[in-house]
């Protein structure tokens, strides 16, 4: 018979929230300079070839999304976001949110040896209530000191704060998004809950409130693993309030953008916003895309379906005065469909299930594709809770699309020893990619322990929290008329605000953009289908493309 044994540790109750009078203010510190090491693979090629030094001293490095070791490798379903944001799921921090520094250049601050150090410099300098250090040990528990430097050349020094494993560690803003092997390419899931990056609050003592915080400085203090620090946020004041509770409702071309009215208050001069196909955030010297004097919200025309935008919006509170930007990310052209006939029983297996596993009582949903459209990829989000004795680890899950058979690549599974509720969240997957009409997916669920066949009893999952969301792009021409539509177009939308889609880029070996007179603004080997040219100005560019087979294509394109 299986013995459970109670658990030995208990968490530590924070009382310093108790005091806290005023609205939380989130706000990501983004990282200037100090950044030493490339520990994220990224992108199509080898991972020692987009890594310059590994996370842990033993080869293994994070990964991000889209990663693949070729061309045609599957697209992974874990990774680190390739946007870089991390939304941290602290639950005593709601709505903060890291931004990591490119996956092309160093984004962590690694110190593998006692007494080395960093500083890191913050572009955005502010003043806060509290920092908090996104982070994590590399082959152990690691100690580190911080001192959080001030630009009247003062800091506050923070000894001996530890920073966990990147395996099993708790007060994680972000888990399950694996690792590879940068000698030999071996690709680690973690099995949907590592490795980990940590959340480590700073708090700013009362004399230090009103100081502008313009960096940080880290050392090793001790022995144990490599601490690498890639992100830093901070709860910060400003005496304009945000909009808050920003929300998007999409149709396959436009978004309509709402936001609540600060806790203070409505601002005297109503709000601006800005949006782009970048992730790159405004800054206070950032040109508006626009302005609403009055209500709450805005409609956005002409957009791409299927096309990643962000859109931020802020307070104009007059006399030059603007609370901090508010980001609401967004793709035009979802569908989604929740589950709310009541909990979705588990299914009692202890011997190991796998991904062509089934189970007596799955949950089914269904989701309509418009006519003219097909499914470009797949998200799903779920809670499942543990009760009478079962256990979070002890929960296996993984979504069919039962329309044409596919599962997802592996299962996933719960963490933690102790009843509860774990909540899952999984984008990107291709499972139901390129169908039209009525598609059908079943959530097939099971436990580990307890009782026998399907039941709630000890691990079930939760009413109403089983959604699966669609994002469409428009179908594919019949062969004849898109014979002569591929003579037409390579890149698309024309024109374009910062993102061209290249067609078929799987087989682009070299893309490489010239203004019209003749001079190279930007050379891409191995391009993705994604090419982001933010950073050129408005105007007319020719676009030239490589193939693989030796061929050229080429079109003139232009930048809004």
């Amino acid at each position: 018979m299986k013995v459970k044994l109670l658990p030995i540790t208990a968490m530590a109750l924070s009382t310093m929230a108790i005091s806290q009078l005023t609205a939380q203010e989130y706000q990501p510190l983004l990282i200037q300079s100090g950044l030493n090491a490339d520990v994220i693979a990224n992108g199509v090629g080898p991972s020692a070839s987009s890594t310059n030094n590994d996370v842990d001293g033993v080869n293994y490095a994070f990964i991000s999304r889209d990663f693949q070791l070729t061309a045609t490798s599957s697209p992974l379903t874990y990774g680190l976001p390739v946007n870089g944001i991390i939304n941290s799921v602290v639950a005593s921090t709601p709505g903060l949110s890291y931004q990591l520094a490119s996956y092309s250049s160093n984004n962590s601050l690694r110190l593998q040896n006692t007494n080395d150090t960093g500083t890191l410099l913050f572009s955005n300098p502010l003043s806060a209530n509290t920092v908090y250090m996104l982070a994590t040990g590399g082959s152990g528990d690691c100690t580190v000191d911080v001192n959080v430097n001030f630009s009247d050349n003062t800091f506050q020094t923070f000894t001996g704060i530890n920073i966990s494993d990147w395996y099993y560690g708790s007060n994680f803003a972000i888990q399950g998004i694996g690792r590879i092997n940068i000698s030999n390419d071996d690709l680690e899931s973690g099995y949907g809950s590592d490795p980990r990056l940590y959340q480590i609050p700073l708090t700013i003592d009362a004399s230090n409130l009103s100081k502008t915080i313009n960096g940080v400085t880290v050392t090793k203090s001790g022995t144990g693993g490599i601490p690498n620090i890639f992100a830093f946020a901070a709860d910060a004041y400003n005496p304009c309030g945000s909009p808050n509770n920003v929300a998007a409702s999409t149709t396959m071309d436009t978004a309509t953008l709402s936001w609540g009215i600060p806790t203070n208050g409505a601002p005297s001069s109503g709000y601006q916003y800005y949006y782009s196909t970048s992730p790159a955030a405004p800054t206070s010297t950032t040109t508006p895309t626009g302005s609403v004097t009055s209500g709450t919200s805005v409609t956005l025309n002409s957009l791409t379906t299927g096309q990643t935008y962000y859109f931020w919006v802020r307070s104009n509170c007059g006399n030059s005065s603007y609370s901090f930007w508010k980001m609401k990310e967004f793709i035009p052209g979802q569908v989604s469909a929740t589950y709310t006939l009541g909990d979705i029983n588990t299914q009692f297996d202890e011997l190991g299930v796998t991904p062509t596993s089934s189970t007596n009582c799955a949950g089914s949903l269904s989701i309509n594709v418009p006519a003219g459209y097909s499914i470009q990829s797949t998200s799903v989000s779920y809670a499942m809770t543990a009760a009478s004795s079962g256990w979070m680890s002890e929960q296996r899950s993984i979504l069919v699309c039962s329309t044409n058979g596919n599962t997802e690549a592996s299962i996933s599974s719960g963490s933690g020893g102790t009843s509860g509720t774990y909540s899952y969240n999984r984008t990107g997957l291709t499972i139901a990619n390129g169908l039209t009409g009525t598609v059908n997916f079943d959530l097939r669920a099971w436990r580990t322990y307890g009782g026998s066949d399907c039941s709630s009893t000890y691990n079930k999952v939760d009413d109403g929290t089983f959604t699966v969301t669609v994002t469409l792009q428009p179908v594919v021409l019949a062969t004849n008329e898109a014979s002569a539509k591929a003579k037409e177009r390579i890149a698309y939308p024309n024109p374009f605000i910062d993102t061209l889609h290249i067609e078929k880029s799987e087989n682009v070996k070299k893309a490489v953009v010239t203004d019209l007179s003749g001079i190279i603004v930007k050379t891409v080997d191995n391009p993705s289908s994604s090419l982001f040219l933010g950073e050129l100005k408005a105007g007319m560019y020719m676009l030239t493309l490589t193939m693989k087979d030796g061929s050229v294509k080429s079109t003139k394109t232009i930048k809004r």
